[in-house]
This record gives C-alpha cells, sequence and structure tokens, in this order.
C-alpha cells in the first residue's frame, strides 16, 4: 500500500492527477483489506482528497476528507496531529465551497491542535493560522437560496391621474 500511496504522489507533485488518481484508487483498494483498527486505513482517503482538490473537485475531495477524519477521529483520537490535518484539508475544502463558517470552525479546530501538538512557530501551526485570517475576511453568506416558485406581476394603474404642475413663467 505503501509503495502505491508514493507513486501516486510523486505523480501529484509532478502534475499527472490522471495517474495520481489512479494510484490512490489503488491504495485505497489495498487499504480496505487493512484491519479496521488500522489508523493506515486514512491515508488512502486523504491522498484522493488531495487529489481532487487540485483537480477543483471540491465536493469529491470534502467526502473523501470526511471518511479519513472519521477513521482518524475513531482510531488516534481528535486531539492527533494527523487528525488536525484532517481538519485543516476540511477548512480548505469548506471554504472553497463557500462554506466560510464551517471553514472557520476547522481551521481554528485544527490550529488550536496544531499550536499544542507542535508548537506556535512550527509550519503547520502558521498555516492554519494564516487560513483562519482568510477566512475571516470571507463574505458570510448566511441567507439561504430559495427557488423560486413562481413569479407576479403587478398591473399598471389603467386611469392614470395627472399631477398638477406649478404654472410655469413666460420668459420676457
Amino acid at each position: 500500500m505503501f509503495f502505491e500511496y508514493y507513486k501516486a504522489s510523486i505523480y501529484s507533485s509532478a502534475g499527472r492527477d490522471d495517474y495520481a488518481l489512479y494510484y490512490f484508487m489503488q491504495c485505497k483498494v489495498l487499504s480496505d483489506k487493512l484491519p479496521y483498527t488500522n489508523p493506515d486505513r486514512a491515508m488512502a482517503y486523504s491522498g484522493l482528497g488531495y487529489v481532487l482538490f487540485s483537480m477543483e473537485e471540491y465536493k469529491m475531495a470534502l467526502r473523501s476528507f470526511l471518511k479519513a477524519r472519521e477513521i482518524r477521529e475513531k482510531l488516534l483520537g481528535c486531539e492527533h496531529v494527523d487528525t488536525a490535518c484532517c481538519f485543516n484539508n476540511l477548512g480548505c475544502c469548506m471554504y472553497m465551497l463557500d462554506r466560510n463558517q464551517e471553514s472557520l470552525g476547522y481551521f481554528s479546530l485544527a490550529n488550536s491542535i496544531f499550536d499544542c501538538e507542535l508548537g506556535p512557530f512550527h509550519n503547520r501551526t502558521l498555516v492554519s493560522a494564516q487560513n483562519i485570517k482568510k477566512a475571516g475576511r470571507g463574505y458570510f453568506n448566511n441567507v439561504p437560496e430559495f427557488p423560486t416558485l413562481w413569479e407576479t406581476y403587478e398591473e399598471e394603474d389603467k386611469g392614470v391621474k395627472k399631477s398638477k404642475e406649478a404654472p410655469k413663467k413666460k420668459k420676457k
């Protein structure tokens, strides 16, 4: 599984997302055969999420990262650095889907864990702090969009009343 994962990572870093996606899917097939208690099962989902994110398939990437988070939370705990990486990745997907409040929550959670576990000057902590600032500047769209079921038109008044204007002065 690790060889497939690293092959996919190499293709991904080379910009060959099609090959990377193929090898991450191969990695997922192999990871599904691992015991349920093995935290490495989440690696394939994280890799898939990364490639899908770089392909701008944010909804699919979100689903992959959610599955990786589920596995890591159950097996490693909520306060593990790898789980915090999932939180940060979820925040990135939420941000790209214009779900800024959720992204801000995930970024804050990841930053708190990174700060406690890695310290305030670690690269991951600093990147998550930048993500919080970026999400904080975002536009919060809290108004849900409802489809228009029908449109109504108002009739114009048929009897138009003329307004009385003041008489104009004649020029001399």
